[in-house]
């Protein structure tokens, strides 16, 4: 059966978790067996027939009871993110950490507008800002606070190699 996954916002420095302790926080909030990839909050789980917002809100509660801290959470099934990873038309770029999907929260009801005169790509499509960024990330201002200040929704961004990962965690 396949599973969701869950997108933590803001996890590391003062608001990092032990990933062993967050799986066990989030499998004592019925969550079932739940796996992590990485340190940055990237969670696979089952639902249990739960909605992705009952998701999310659990995760949230329990972070926050065990760890003190309020992140957003933000659910996709396995086949929402497989079908935004093969949307994402800077995909197959060489670079694919260099390449990002921003997932949002909603779909945002204004359209997206990317300054002139900067190397970076960004298309907006449902709740998902997909981004190349030709010349690296680290010197961006087109990150996924920039996004959410712009379509004025909550948003977390992943690159296209750990959204892969994620995607085949998730079967």
């Amino acid at each position: 059966m396949p599973r969701s996954v869950a997108l933590i916002r803001g996890v590391g420095g003062p608001t990092a978790m032990k990933m062993p302790a967050l799986r066990e926080v989030l499998a004592s909030a019925g969550l079932g067996e739940v796996e992590t990839l990485q340190v940055a909050g990237n969670v696979v789980l089952d639902d249990g027939g739960r909605s992705p917002d009952e998701i999310a809100r659990a995760i949230r509660d329990a972070v926050r009871a065990a760890f003190g801290h309020d992140l957003p959470v933000i659910v996709r099934s396995h086949a929402e993110l497989a079908d935004a990873h093969a949307r994402n038309p800077f995909a197959d770029a060489s670079e694919g950490r260099w390449v990002q999907t921003v997932f949002l929260d909603a779909a945002p009801v204004v359209a997206l507008e990317v300054p002139d005169g900067i190397p970076e790509e960004a298309v907006l499509d449902g709740r998902e800002v997909f981004v190349r960024y030709p010349e690296g990330i680290g010197g961006s201002k087109l990150q996924a606070g920039w996004f959410e200040k712009r379509l004025g929704v909550t948003g977390t961004a992943r690159n296209a190699n750990t959204i892969a990962k994620l995607v085949a965690l998730s079967v």
